[in-house]
């Protein structure tokens, strides 16, 4: 493993303090994000994999059927919301 310094503003160091936001948990945290930037192309080409799926699964329905379901979704969660509010 290789060793790196990381310099925090004052401001920031003050900030993770007072959360009681480790050493150990920053070191993770960045490593993550590295790990995630470094393999943004395999999750892209992920996403697009996905996507095409979606596509080839939903094309067998017409943008109005699609429309549809998602205004019938979409009232329903109201009536939901509503109801759950009201009870």
């Amino acid at each position: 493993m290789t060793a790196l310094t990381l310099k925090i503003p004052e401001y920031l160091s003050q900030e993770l303090n007072q959360r009681h936001i480790s050493i150990e948990f920053i070191q993770s945290f960045i490593i993550r994000a590295l790990e995630m930037w470094l393999n943004r192309d395999q999750w892209q080409t992920q996403f697009k994999n996905l996507l095409a799926r979606v596509h080839s699964q939903t094309a067998i329905y017409s943008s109005a059927e699609i429309e549809n379901d998602i205004t019938l979704a979409a009232q329903e969660a109201r009536q939901l919301r509503h109801d759950r509010r009201f009870a």
